[in-house]
């Protein structure tokens, strides 16, 4: 980060973050240790350490310590979830796994696991852990004495374990197309990362940024030989600034946090975890005794650096987490660069608290940074200074009490001043990289403004359906535990923020409350059907666009559509103008007022009416990602269908239904239509008591309809009526279908050899005869005609439907009149009801969770647009671990974890797997080597050196103590 232009908001908000770290993988877990001071290094017994291979001679010797922070089930992986294969993920380093697993949890926890195409995502990222030297799973486990030279194999392996790929290849597998880097830097290789995504995000190469590192050491279970004046504890216990620090102990972590511009972020409504106001990097360069020394002068500048870029004075920081490795000589090294760069600015004494996670968790090499970072956060968080664990009383090379610092020693209250609280976070890296970050408390979460209605959802999904269930679990407990939660944030959240697997749950409900209980109910039954929520597995084919016809129209029905959505808006609009043009009255006030009459609407209205509100609901559907793969209408209804299918445009699908409508209104005597539910027999009674009545349609084998003249209807429902058998008179004021439509058919097929009907684009199931017209088939005039006067064979459509694959039916139109016959024809095929009365909105809403849950790719922006939501973090994806792990050589064990399995996993030597890995392993063992003669030499010149000569530490003490400071 630089200094601030001229008109710029330079400054980063951390809107997502994830980790697992020694006692901790979530905020709350790993807050509660700090608060409470809790040490999360474990000491190994003689049997696990047995296990790991560490041999007798050495754990049984006075000096060795056998001490690290660790992490369960390094050996676990969800490679399904990856598209990993199991060779791939046994050949790659934990450290690579376990980041790809966080790298994803911190984008889901900001809300972006899912992004738009258009969003740069960059991933900046470092990886090792050197502490404890030459325990990787490269060296530990995959080397093998016999290898041939099989260089794609190599390849493999060298891709899943050497730091270079560590970035690149999380941004591969989930799909980020931002800036992808490795990072290397020792100890402040985190906090490089973070100030590099910082960089790229102001300059404008990525919309977000991943930032982060993983330290993992094979085996978990080990430990080191305590050499006088190093680094590393005799105690085995990190006790920073403390009389009786003795040195460091290592740990494993892997963690990442997801950034984003401050302003983009307030915009977007994401919720902000804290805010990046600055940084400082430097390097030590020569100025100092070594390579590893540490140098209060670098660390001093870094410091500077950081406040004048963050344009914040060090008076203003009320907490400072230190690097702070514990040990006895580089404390106090730190602690004077520190307050050297304080005193620059402030002579004010003991007002800042310091602290360092190294006791808590251990020393995380590439990782240490990213640990202290998320705890700063959860500092300014909280508002709460946390105890330095482990700490008593002073080193006493400090000078603490004219000091700007004190060290807590129980968790005491940050209260709020008149601006928001900063603290800052430093990170010292072998060879003198320093980096120190300002950060401020995040201010409160303005949503985005939007009062539109959302409808009461929860989409989840997963890759397996056990990951599922544990996802409904956890999310149905965060409900329950935030009841005031917005359900437009977590609709956006996980509509918008997270991608759309396999096996997919939608639950209903207006408020938390609701969608808990409606969790619940598929928690205790999750194959039973129920009301609160839908599910599914298998994705099905395109849905079915049913049509209805005209007897389904009521006032006001596109009002609540046409308000919300600007996709249906604008659909009618453009046929409210071609109507109006044409000479025909407002379509707009009938449909979009509910106060109009609620009275049967004359044909020459109606017809273009409901084509309209159809064809707006089709382009309502697209606008939502739902386009047909095959489409049916019933009576006028069919020509909405053919507009759907892409055989009449929108203006000629007005003129040919507002003529149509014209020429039966206006040429045809007044009639009606009747709905007889009962079987063929009781209808051919009825006609042979009723012979004005024609057959109009037969819907199901239960459900025809006859029409005729009015008076003849009448007769028929009294007859009806007076044998038991169910009628419904539609509201319609003409018998269509039927002898009284024979004097306009000559004007018809005129009107209709008018239009210039197109290929059909998108199949069509017949309402003549069920027979399905295929893509690029033009209807012609005879059909059309065919098609006004017999009758609807409603049920042959379902028959040929039912034939075809196993594809939702969507009904496209103001009720549920043909979903309520596809039910009863195709019970087992989904239903979709498009519109109901008076509950538009969540009509919709369920209807999209129904074809979602079916594996539709529904734009849910569309649903959300204008509802205000924002990103809030939700419960994390459960990967389904697996082991992945080939056991060292001689051995069967995998990394013990805390409590060792009885029958812990192995893995079997793949043989020409490991062959090629020793080519990889040699050239580590070369480095080993050369490691070892440096390290004698550099010896040899300490034993001849003045034990009184003044200055820097000597180089022993230097390469030992000193290196904890600039982050061994």
């Amino acid at each position: 980060m630089t200094e601030r232009s001229e008109g710029m908001d330079r400054r980063i908000a951390v809107v997502g973050m994830a980790f697992r770290l020694p006692g901790a993988d979530n905020p709350q877990t790993y807050w509660r240790n700090i608060r409470d001071g809790v040490c999360s290094v474990r000491r190994f017994g003689d049997r696990e350490l047995a296990a790991a291979g560490v041999p007798a001679h050495l754990r049984d010797a006075p000096d060795f310590v056998g001490v690290s922070g660790v992490l369960d089930d390094i050996e676990g992986f969800d490679a399904e979830f990856f598209g990993i294969s199991a060779h791939e993920a046994r050949v790659t380093d934990p450290q690579h796994r376990i980041f790809l697993e966080t790298c994803y949890h911190a984008l889901e926890h900001g809300g972006y696991a899912a992004t738009a195409p258009d969003t740069r995502v960059g991933v900046f990222a470092g990886v090792g852990f050197h502490l404890y030297p030459l325990n990787t799973y490269l060296m530990s486990n995959l080397a093998h004495p016999d290898r041939d030279d099989d260089w794609l194999s190599g390849m493999q392996v060298a891709v899943g374990n050497y730091a270079d790929f560590l970035a690149t290849r999380a941004s591969y597998r989930l799909g980020l197309t931002g800036p992808s880097m490795g990072v290397q830097s020792g100890c402040s290789t985190s906090l490089v990362a973070v100030h590099l995504a910082s960089q790229a995000l102001l300059a404008g190469d990525a919309d977000l940024a991943v930032a982060g590192a993983a330290a993992v050491h094979v085996p978990v279970a080990l430990g080191y030989r305590y050499v006088k004046g190093s680094i590393l504890s005799r105690s085995g216990r990190c006790r920073a600034f403390d009389a009786e620090a003795d040195g460091t102990v290592g740990g494993n972590g892997v963690a990442a946090v997801l950034l984003k511009r401050f302003d983009r972020a307030v915009a977007d409504g994401d919720t902000i975890h804290a805010v990046l106001l600055g940084a400082g990097i430097n390097n030590d360069g020569a100025g100092k005794h070594s390579y590893t020394a540490p140098s209060a002068a670098g660390q001093r500048g870094a410091l500077l650096r950081a406040y004048e870029v963050a344009g914040v004075s060090p008076d203003q920081i009320g907490y400072l987490e230190t690097h702070g490795t514990g040990t006895y000589k580089g404390d106090p090294i730190e602690f004077d660069g520190m307050t050297s760069a304080f005193r620059e600015h402030t002579d004010r004494v003991g007002y800042c608290a310091i602290g360092s996670v190294k006791p808590n968790i251990g020393h995380l090499d590439a990782c240490a940074g990213m640990a202290g970072l998320i705890k700063t956060i959860l500092v300014l968080r909280h508002g709460e200074i946390p105890p330095m664990a482990g700490y008593r009383r002073p080193n006493p090379a400090l000078a603490l009490d004219s000091s700007p610092f004190y060290i807590p020693t129980a968790p005491r209250p940050w209260p709020a001043g008149a601006g928001p609280r900063r603290a800052a976070v430093t990170a010292l890296g072998v060879g003198g990289t320093n980096v120190h970050l300002v950060l401020e408390e995040a201010p409160p979460r303005r949503v985005p403004a939007g009062d539109a209605a959302v409808p009461g959802l929860l989409p989840l999904s997963a890759r397996h359906p056990d990951a599922l269930v544990r996802l409904a679990t956890a999310m149905r407990d965060q409900l329950r535990a935030d009841p005031d939660a917005a359900p437009a944030d977590l609709l956006t959240t996980t509509a918008l923020g997270r991608p759309h697997l396999r096996h997919r749950l939608v639950a209903f409900g207006d408020t938390p409350a609701a969608l808990a209980d409606a969790l619940d109910a598929y928690l205790g039954r999750p194959d039973r059907p129920d009301p609160r929520f839908v599910a599914g597995a298998e994705p099905r084919p395109a849905p079915v666009f049913l049509y209805s016809g005209q007897g389904t129209p009521t006032p006001g029905m596109a009002r609540v559509l046409y308000e919300r959505f600007p996709a249906f808006r604008a659909v009618l609009d453009e046929c409210e103008r071609l109507h109006t043009d044409a000479g025909g009255r407002s379509l707009l006030a009938a449909l979009t007022d509910p106060a109009t009459p609620d009275t049967i609407w004359d044909t020459e209205f109606a017809q273009p009416a409901l084509f309209a509100y159809q064809a707006a609901l089709t382009g309502l559907w697209h606008a939502l990602g739902i386009a047909p793969g095959l489409v049916a209408g019933h009576s006028v209804g069919e020509y909405a269908a053919l507009h759907a299918a892409g055989a009449l445009s929108l203006a000629d699908g007005i003129r040919l239904t507002r003529r149509r409508g014209e020429l039966m209104h206006r040429s045809t005597a007044a009639g009606g239509m009747l709905a007889v539910l009962a079987g063929p027999e009781t209808v051919d009674r009825l006609r042979a008591e009723c012979p004005d009545l024609d057959l109009a349609a037969v819907n199901t084998a239960t459900n025809r309809v006859l029409a005729g003249p009015a008076a003849a209807v009448d007769w028929a429902g009294a007859l009806l009526d007076g044998w038991g058998v169910r009628r419904q008179r539609l509201a319609v004021d003409r018998a269509f279908h039927s002898a009284l439509l024979d004097p306009v058919l000559p004007d018809l097929r005129r009107l209709l050899a008018s239009v210039p009907f197109q290929p059909l684009r998108i199949p069509l199931v017949s309402g003549v005869d069920g027979a399905v017209l295929p893509a690029g088939h033009v209807v012609d005039v005879d059909y059309l005609l065919r098609h006004a006067r017999q009758p609807v064979r409603f049920d042959l459509v379902l028959e040929t439907v039912g034939r075809t694959a196993d594809a939702p039916l969507v009904e496209v139109g103001p009720n549920a009149v043909l979903a309520g016959l596809g039910r009863a024809v195709l019970p087992d095929r989904p239903v979709v009801v498009t519109q109901r009365r008076n509950a538009e909105l969540d009509t919709l809403g369920r209807a999209v969770a129904r074809l979602h849950a079916a594996g539709a790719a529904v734009d849910w922006s569309v649903l959300l647009a204008g509802g205000g939501g924002g990103r809030v973090p939700l419960p994390a994806y459960p990967f389904q671990h697996r082991p992945h792990w080939i056991a060292p050589v001689g051995g069967t064990t995998p990394p013990a974890p805390p409590a060792p399995p009885a029958d812990p996993p192995a893995v079997a030597h793949d043989e020409g797997t490991l062959r090629a890995v020793e080519a990889v392993a040699e050239q580590v063992r070369g480095l080993a080597a050369v490691q070892a003669r440096l390290l004698g030499q550099l010896a040899e010149v300490v034993a001849q050196r003045p034990a009184t000569e003044p200055g820097p530490p000597a180089p022993a003490t230097d390469l030992a103590d000193s290196s904890s400071v600039s982050g061994a």
